[in-house]
């Protein structure tokens, strides 16, 4: 509990240190916050009450600091698109929580954020002026981003790809050693592999 404790709360500062800094740290850091590996990783390795509360704590709790930081509203269609992905990112966990190789659990990962982006980048379609009302327009949101937003939406969304998909792995490496750690002091031997 302890480990995941300080997990969350490294995801939770990831998300939050670079809106206390803005300007180019805001830049240079958006999108490696991995909030959807994490959720993920809830749903594989955590029970499932705790999985649904550190997986939904990950979303709201940096929202409230950087709600507090820029005085943006807390509640919004950005934040229930959110809370939605992660909820499904966790349900993809706990369908892959028998597996006991990598591959299910990274897929579920790069699956997760690809649904993600493309939820998030169509609620900014319809919700953000700026954008033509055609799917010319969605392709620019999918991809380019508005020109005044920096870095590109693509760039974006490759960070949150890596930022996940790396979690979510060095999350599966931790577990498996803890896995062989404690069947070697029980005198079994662990049925996990890559």
């Amino acid at each position: 509990m302890i480990a995941t404790l300080l997990l969350l709360g490294s995801i939770v500062l990831l998300r939050i240190a670079p809106w206390a800094a803005g300007g180019d740290t805001l830049k240079a850091a958006a999108g490696f916050a991995p909030l959807i590996g994490l959720a993920v990783c809830s749903g594989a390795f955590l029970p499932r009450r705790s999985a649904i509360a550190v997986g939904l704590a990950a979303v709201l709790v940096p929202q409230f600091f950087i709600h507090h930081l820029t005085g943006t509203p807390f509640w919004g269609s950005f934040l229930a698109v959110q809370l939605a992905a992660a909820t499904l990112a966790i349900a993809a966990g706990s369908a892959v929580r028998t597996k006991s190789s990598a591959v299910p659990v990274l897929a579920a990962s790069a699956l997760s954020t690809v649904l993600f982006y493309l939820l998030s980048n169509t609620v900014s379609f319809f919700s953000a002026p700026g954008y033509p009302p055609t799917i010319a327009g969605w392709w620019q949101c999918l991809t380019t981003g508005l020109p005044e937003f920096s870095p590109q939406t693509w760039v974006f969304g490759l960070r949150q790809l890596i930022g996940d998909t790396s979690f979510t792995a060095l999350f599966w490496l931790l577990c498996r050693s803890h896995s062989r750690k404690s069947s070697a002091a029980h005198g079994m031997t662990p049925a996990t592999s890559l």
